[in-house]
Formats: structure tokens, C-alpha cells, sequence
């Protein structure tokens, strides 16, 4: 299991995270951002300050890196209803 840093939107309540370094991206709803991969998490947001998270996934960094890199975009963001099996919300 890999442990993966998070945030969670304060609008919609899913989780995007930064599979790579470069890995830049906004949630559709377009109110937060990460950046930073696995060296950083870096957060982006317009109002409401998001939830930092950690959660575990049954994937490798490779397939993350690969996902961000060949642009396949499968993984990256978890919808609310997605099985995951834990989530800790950090302190801030």
C-alpha cells in the first residue's frame, strides 16, 4: 500500500492529490489545486481552505508517474463515493 498526501475540496468533498513532481492540476470545480508529487504538497485555493489528507492506495509510484506522464489520467482524483480504505484528516 502506498501512502498517499492529499486534500480534500471544501466545495464538492473529493480528494486530488499530485502523482508527479510537475504534476499540476485543478479539480474540475475549480476551486482547489495540488502540485508537488511525493517530494511536496502544495495547495491551491480560491475561498475555503481545504483538508489536508493522507490516505493508502493499492498502487506503485511507477504506475502514478506513468499515469501523469504517458497522460492516461486515470488516477489523480477520488470521488467522493470512492472505496477507499482509510482517510486521515491532518491538522492544519
Amino acid at each position: 500500500m502506498l501512502k498517499i498526501l492529499g486534500l480534500k475540496c471544501p466545495k464538492c468533498k473529493t480528494i486530488i492529490y499530485s502523482r508527479a513532481v510537475h504534476d499540476f492540476r485543478w479539480y474540475p470545480c475549480q476551486e482547489i489545486a495540488v502540485d508537488g508529487g511525493f517530494d511536496y504538497l502544495k495547495g491551491t485555493y480560491k475561498s475555503a481552505i481545504p483538508k489536508s489528507v493522507e490516505f493508502s492506495l493499492d498502487i506503485t509510484k511507477e504506475d502514478l508517474y506513468n499515469d501523469w506522464n504517458k497522460r492516461i489520467n486515470k488516477f489523480g482524483i477520488l470521488e467522493p463515493e470512492a472505496q477507499i480504505m482509510t482517510i486521515i484528516e491532518l491538522k492544519d
